[in-house]
């Protein structure tokens, strides 16, 4: 049995896989630019129809938004090809993965990884709909519908886990598939995970393939996780997955140390293995996408050829004794996409995974970026692959270990249109890595050996004979009747016998010699065996140190998340008061405001009622004036005619003090009236025919009607002195405006009995004219205040 990537010990050659060599030639024919293609992700339904990209052409668009502050114009990019949201899986797949299926089969490697934010649609790009599959269902089944009929019987070819592979016989072959049936039928319960899932086959075959080839094709899932590799069909240990090693093998390829690759004979089987390790990757729900991944994982294809020179009675395929075998593999990478923690609000174990998602999508654009500074600079810097797995298990691809492409997934929602920027950029930058072409070169393979040690010959193989360096001992029979003929024989076997014995003794000098080396390898060995059993011991204490910090670090950071959790909490409840408070200002605020507009008014009202009461006052004293103007000049008309009536000796007239203006006016004139021409004959005749009048004086008591006002009932003082008023109107409240209006009245009492400073009781009367107003009513001019109080002469 023969391994691709180990060394055995004995005479026995070894099956090698192809070397991918670089040629010294710098020029630029030798270089391939990393293709980067593009894809534009539908618009979602029931979001708003703008969006932030433009289309220019079938390889140019334009990135346009106003809601950047850093972008102040339009800036184009330029991809390998635009595909938009009107393009089907199905020529995505013929136009990037059918020329890596031509490749895979021709030997040569190549890697195709999805790259952009969260939600755009990566991982349908790769996977897709069983209706409507995507990459990877359409390469399983180009691959089955090409080398179907020209497949090696299995277990003939197997994996040895460290990235090679040994050819058994046939025996060896059957035992492993008897063990599997066994396996299997010991497992009551299926592969987890297992469910038959089917996808529309479109038929799709590829062209030139090599029919003297027997083929096995391989598969493999791993996830990196936290920068962490774990093997998703590995269901030894359970259903917590160990972390996995990475190594370089003797073409310094990177591979994952005993990773689980299945042999598939069917497409049916590569899609049951796809989807347990599916059911048993990382994926988490987030603002942004309820099914987001939490790990980048790698699905590998690899197809292995053997050169077909027999074929045995029964018809089947047998291992010829000289070989060629070459490999090809297939990654398909679903990188995780990049988030933002404004934007998803991730906290605890999903914050954790964002910041690793993250670092290894950065360590992977720093190695691009270096990569394209030592091509353009001609600079030899190192380019740290080791930051981070997923630049360190892919660092051959990009030293020249086959073909890369890239596709670029872009949401056009203008919500992502930062996120979209950033992307554009490493896309453009990714475009100018030039990555050297691999040439194919094969290595004969002479012998085989088995695993059984009854048998060290091939099965199925041709006879070869057997080759010794010392004379053969025949088979002789001696026939004792005849002595001289056993004393002949006899003789001869002595003689070989000598001659085996003299031929032999550089043969064991040759011998001692090569025990001799194999004694020195093996203590060779076993110094180095000694060497990394105390490097792993070493190593197991950093690991246990390291496990340790880690468990300190989980436990610190639980404690920090529950303090962030009582802090929140609190910022919570001191947001409500705020709010509350707040509220209550502005309900405050509103009420000032809405004091300031009464006070505003009444302060209106009131000017506007002292405006007018100065009118009205100004208007009453102009009356007032015009009043005592006109009596005035009614008393000096009465002057006048008292003077006249002396002046002409005629009876006196009584003028009664209550006469009124007109009747003044009305006396004056008939006095004028009767006046001659000469100022005496009116004046006579008027005594002549005039009576005496007697001259009265009315009391101003008898005029006198008041309104007593009583605020309240008072109490009788029993003082001497009492208020006396004849005629009186009382009431208790006024409620009529005609209770001071009414002409018959004209003086007014307010009655109103209280305690004074010393206890004693007390009644005042508040006395007042009624005076009628311009406009038809009346107003009262308080003028005397009359106290009634009774005293004890013995109180000091």
């Amino acid at each position: 049995m023969y391994s691709a990537s180990k060394c055995n010990i004995g005479s026995a050659k070894k099956l090698v896989r192809e070397k991918t060599t670089l040629s010294n030639n710098s020029d630029s024919e030798r270089k391939d630019p990393l293709h980067v293609y593009c894809r534009i992700r539908p618009v979602r339904e029931g979001s708003e129809p703008t969006n932030c990209i433009k289309l220019l052409s079938s390889d140019t668009l334009t990135l346009t938004g106003n809601c950047s502050k850093i972008l102040r114009k339009e800036i184009q990019y330029k991809f390998k090809h635009i595909f938009t949201a009107f393009s089907t899986q199905a020529e995505i797949f013929s136009h990037i993965a059918y020329p890596l299926l031509e490749d895979l089969l021709n030997g040569k490697n190549g890697l195709l990884f999805t790259y952009g934010v969260t939600g755009s649609g990566k991982t349908h790009t790769l996977t897709g709909e069983q209706n409507d599959p995507g990459i990877m269902p359409r390469c399983i089944d180009a691959i089955f519908n090409s080398i179907g009929d020209y497949q090696a019987p299995k277990c003939v070819i197997k994996s040895d886990r460290m990235n090679g592979f040994e050819i058994q016989t046939e025996d060896d072959a059957f035992q492993d598939r008897l063990n599997a049936v066994r396996h299997n039928q010991k497992q009551k319960t299926p592969r987890k995970g297992s469910d038959k899932v089917s996808y529309v086959n479109d038929g799709i075959k590829i062209q030139n393939v090599n029919e003297n080839n027997i083929y096995a094709v391989f598969v493999s899932y791993v996830e990196i996780y936290n920068n962490s590799v774990f093997d998703l069909l590995d269901e030894s240990s359970g259903r917590t997955l160990q972390n996995k090693i990475l190594r370089e093998d003797c073409y310094k390829n990177m591979y994952v140390n005993g990773v689980v690759e299945v042999e598939v004979k069917s497409a049916q089987e590569a899609f049951e293995a796809f989807n347990a390790g599916q059911n048993r990757k990382r994926v988490a729900a987030t603002s942004l996408n309820s099914d987001s991944s939490r790990s980048h994982s790698i699905f590998n294809i690899r197809v292995v050829q053997l050169e077909q020179t027999a074929i045995n009675s029964n018809g089947q395929p047998m291992i010829p004794t000289e070989n060629h075998i070459k490999i090809g593999q297939l990654s398909l990478v679903d990188l995780a996409g990049s988030e933002r923690t404004s934007r998803t609000n991730n906290t605890g174990m999903r914050l954790k995974e964002a910041s690793s998602i993250n670092n290894s999508l950065m360590s992977l654009r720093t190695c691009l970026e270096i990569l394209r500074e030592n091509q353009i600079n001609k600079a030899n810097r190192l380019v740290p692959y080791r930051d981070s797995r997923l630049t360190f298990l892919f660092k051959h691809y990009f030293e020249g270990d086959g073909t890369v492409k890239m596709i670029v997934c872009i949401n056009p929602s203008i919500e992502d249109f930062e996120e979209n920027m950033q992307v554009l950029k490493f896309a453009e930058m990714s475009q100018d890595v030039k990555i050297t072409k691999a040439e194919i070169k094969f290595t004969p393979i002479k012998k085989t050996i088995s695993r059984n040690k009854e048998n060290r010959t091939p099965a199925k193989a041709k006879a070869t004979p057997s080759f010794t360096l010392l004379p053969e001992l025949r088979v002789v029979k001696l026939n004792i009747e005849n002595l001289e003929e056993c004393n002949t024989a006899i003789d001869k076997i002595v003689k070989v016998i000598k001659l085996r014995q003299q031929k032999s003794k550089p043969l064991e000098k040759e011998n001692d010699l090569r025990q001799a080396e194999v004694r020195k390898r093996l203590v060779d060995f076993n110094q180095d065996y000694i060497l990394s059993k105390a490097e792993m011991k070493s190593l197991k204490t950093v690991i246990n140190k390291e496990k340790q910090k880690s468990r300190n670090l989980q436990l610190k950071m639980s404690d920090l998340e529950t303090m962030n959790q009582d802090m929140r909490c609190k910022n919570e409840e001191l947001e409500g008061i705020i709010l509350a408070l707040k509220n209550t200002i502005n309900e405050k605020n509103l009420k000032i405001n809405q004091n300031i507009l009464e006070k505003e008014k009444t302060k209106q009202k009131i000017a506007l009622a002292n405006e007018k009461m100065t009118q009205e006052l100004d208007l009453k004293l102009r009356r007032q004036r015009e009043h005592l103007n006109a009596a005035l000049k009614a008393k000096d008309q009465k002057l006048r005619i008292v003077k006249e009536i002396i002046d002409s000796e005629m009876p006196p007239v009584v003028l009664s003090s209550e006469a009124s203006e007109p009747e003044l006016n009305a006396k004056s004139q008939e006095a004028q009236m009767c006046q001659t021409p000469n100022g005496t004959s009116g004046v006579q005749n008027h005594r002549r025919n005039a009576t005496p009048a007697t001259r009265t004086r009315r009391s101003r008591s008898a005029g006198e009607v008041w309104l007593e006002h009583n605020v309240v009932k008072p109490c009788p003082l029993g003082t001497v002195m009492q208020p006396s008023m004849k005629k009186r109107k009382s009431v208790s409240k006024l409620d009529k405006a005609s209770d001071i209006t009414n002409p018959k009245q004209n003086r007014y009492c307010l009655v109103a009995q209280e305690p004074d400073t010393d206890g004693e009781m007390e009644t005042r009367l508040y006395k007042g004219d009624i005076v009628p107003t311009c406009g038809g009513g009346a107003q009262v001019i308080f003028n005397d205040v009359e106290k009634l109080r009774q005293e004890s002469p013995t109180k000091d």
